[in-house]
């Protein structure tokens, strides 16, 4: 059997790079590197002609999977063109994992936790608006005990905790200035800890327990949260499951937290999940297991893809 073609969509220096390359040597596989701000599409003149959408001198076409790792921010126009590119990419028949759809879903909390409700998944009660008087009100109707979060974000940057009303009027007047929507996720108690699950296909891969520093409610690794192995109940893995699926990732870190009253809420669901601190606790070699997976695809026809998606 032919070794698939799979390229990474990510800038070079990034650290999952290296842990994808050292993987691929292990498993014989040549891991090209698409930079996503270097893509250069082209529709030609001639009808039925073969779009082309290239990185350098890597025709994207012609690959079998392209793992989507980073998809910097920029202008609206910007990231609408890469979006495109993806699925340019998809319809000349590159298997693109995760979907454009599904990056798009993750990456806007707003869509994503509406992917969730309408899926009848727990999520936090949340409340946006573009206008900072109906912001000030929200944060009253959350009985001043909400985040106020930037609608895309990662790793806990820009997350407020306001512990007023003048704090939360301050941090609207911020947002305002920047032309910015209001994001209000009331706060549920969660003891300072919260759960990743790692979601491949359809199996939950490898958990989490995330603990925050003490004093702290942040849990991400990145504001200085430790991991602890934990093995989640059949209906946590399932509320993973289900999360993937609402958005449409194949691959896709969940992150789950309890309350006071054990009930879980899910907060959102990452379609470009790191993996180092869950690879460590869990000892399994995740850049390993996304390149097994990679290669299982490139083999699985289309109707394999939309089972997982639906599953």
């Amino acid at each position: 059997m032919t070794a698939p073609r799979i390229a990474v969509l990510c800038g070079p220096n990034l650290w999952h790079v290296a842990d994808l390359r050292r993987a691929a040597k292990l498993r014989n596989l040549d891991l090209e590197i698409a930079d996503p701000e270097k893509l250069r599409a082209e529709c030609p003149a001639q009808p039925g002609s073969t779009q082309s959408v290239r990185c350098a001198d890597l025709e994207l076409t012609e690959l079998d999977v392209l793992l989507v790792r980073s998809v910097p921010g920029g202008s609206l126009e910007q990231v609408v063109y890469r979006m495109d590119a993806l699925q340019t990419l998809r319809a000349a028949g590159v298997t693109v994992i995760n979907p454009p759809k599904a990056v798009e879903a993750a990456v806007d909390k707003y869509l994503c936790l509406c992917r969730l409700h309408e899926a009848g998944l727990p999520v936090p009660r949340t409340i946006v608006c573009e206008d900072p008087d109906q912001a000030l009100e929200a944060f009253g109707e959350l009985e001043e005990q909400a985040l106020v979060k930037p609608l895309f974000g990662a790793e806990g940057r820009g997350i407020i905790r306001p512990g007023s009303l003048a704090e939360a009027g301050s941090a609207i007047r911020e947002i305002a200035s920047q032309q910015g929507i209001f994001y209000l996720q009331e706060y549920i108690d969660h003891g300072g800890t919260d759960l990743r699950l790692f979601v491949m296909g359809n199996e939950v891969l490898a958990s989490m327990k995330r603990k925050a520093p003490p004093g702290q409610w942040l849990t991400n690794i990145s504001q200085g949260s430790s991991a602890e192995s934990f093995v989640p109940g059949d209906d946590i893995e399932e509320l993973a499951l289900r999360a993937a699926r609402a958005v449409g990732a194949e691959i896709a870190g969940v992150d789950i937290l309890e309350g006071p009253d054990g009930a879980p809420r899910i907060l959102e669901v990452n379609a470009i999940p790191g993996w180092r601190a869950i690879s460590e606790v869990s000892g399994k070699d995740m850049a390993l297991a996304v390149l097994d997976y990679a290669t299982e695809r490139a083999a699985a026809p289309e109707s394999e893809t939309i089972g997982v998606l639906q599953s």
